[in-house]
């Protein structure tokens, strides 16, 4: 292997692929990057195991030659040192070249022999049918998943809680979340798709925050292709492999209410910091609880804490109740998280008892999402 490549496109490269790397992995190998290096482009690869990614870097960009390629070959090597040699190189051109195991890389008057790992020796990518397929706009699959990956259930809780299910189903696409203490879904109608086209899988948080990451500040389209334990994503030059959890989702339908007693409208804005200020009185406290008493046009909210004290703020609201007042203990932070999914200039909160699970939507409806959020007993 033997090449020249321009710095800033090949660390482009480097810091998307190393996002998926586990430093503590049980495959020395899978510590590594590897490069592919052929006659019209280099190929960036890492794993660990559960979501891998490739990056490609064509030889040529609008015209200009960013690889000049001499000789083709591949190579896996250490990622850590390496993306740092890379990033703090001399010069905007770095010459590679490879030899058995080892790989000098050039600089200006800068020169390293980096040790490397047997190439044959890295697991191959595994390859799915391009049969099944979905393509989504990228701003909207940003959206789904900033607005659900939140709900997801913390690390061997439970695994099946651990990614957020998506379903098709008359061509509407329905992307849900819960940790069992709080829900989100959110609903896309795809006019596109074939009416029909079905499919139920549950991708993990892991990969959703990864690829996230690269789509929230993009355009263009997401390809989806999909089998029954894994996915591929297909985004600009950057491919995700993803290996799906596997069981049945819950069914969350029933948990969402339909019949309420009280709800109230209000700025989410102003809401999001009343909240925010009344939280600090019990945020040390392991539930954070604050208290929510609604009455015809305004919103109390108050919290308390042994330590600290205790703290109240008042919004007027647009509020409608069945009784004279309505009052429910909830999570600050959970009821703050659920607006900032929301991200609507006026939410509209619902509840269907003190002690049922509430929900929180956009006043105006124009988003198809549901927050959805269980109280706490304070006795």
């Amino acid at each position: 292997m033997k090449f020249t490549i321009e710095k800033s496109d090949f660390l482009e490269g480097l810091n998307h692929v190393a996002r998926v790397i586990a430093p503590n992995s049980l495959f020395e190998i899978l510590k590594g990057i590897k490069l592919e290096l052929s006659s019209n482009n280099l190929v960036l690869k890492a794993s660990d195991s559960l979501v891998s990614v490739e990056f490609i870097i064509d030889a040529y960009k609008d015209d200009k030659e960013i690889i000049t390629i001499e000789e083709e070959g591949q190579v896996v090597l250490p990622s850590r040192n390496f993306i740092e040699i890379i990033r703090k190189a001399p010069t905007n051109l770095i010459e590679f070249e490879s030899t058995d195991s080892f790989i000098k890389i050039h600089s200006g008057k800068s020169e390293f022999n980096i040790k490397g790992y047997d190439a044959m020796e890295y697991p191959e990518f595994p390859v799915i049918s391009r049969e099944n397929s979905l393509k989504l706009e990228a701003t909207v699959f940003n959206d789904i998943i900033r607005e659900t990956v939140f709900c997801t259930a913390p690390n061997d809780q439970r695994p099946i809680l651990e990614g957020v299910n998506f379903s098709l189903k008359n061509k509407i696409l329905t992307a849900t979340a819960t940790d069992s203490y709080r829900l989100s879904r959110r609903q896309v109608v795809l006019n596109d798709e074939d009416a029909e086209k079905e499919f139920n899988l549950i991708i993990p948080r892991k990969a959703l925050t990864y690829f996230q990451r690269m789509i929230e500040t993009g355009g263009d389209e997401v390809e989806i292709f999909y089998e029954n334990n894994r996915i591929v994503l297909y985004y600009q030059n950057v491919v995700y492999t993803v290996l799906l959890i596997s069981g049945n989702y819950p069914n969350t339908e029933k948990l969402i209410p339909t019949m309420f007693e009280c709800s109230f409208t209000a700025n989410s804005r102003e809401f999001f910091n009343a909240v925010d200020r009344i939280s600090l009185m019990s945020r040390e406290d392991k539930d954070d609880i604050i208290k929510l008493v609604v009455t015809e046009g305004n919103l109390e909210i108050s919290s308390q804490a042994k330590d600290l004290g205790s703290a109240v703020e008042e919004l007027q609201v647009n509020s409608k109740l069945e009784d004279d007042s309505f009052e429910i203990s909830v999570s600050g932070k959970y009821l703050k998280d659920a607006v900032s999914a929301i991200a609507s200039e006026e939410i509209v909160i619902k509840f269907s008892g003190e002690l049922t699970a509430f929900i929180v939507q956009p006043s105006d409806y124009h988003r198809d999402i549901i927050e959805l959020i269980l109280p706490v007993r304070t006795y």
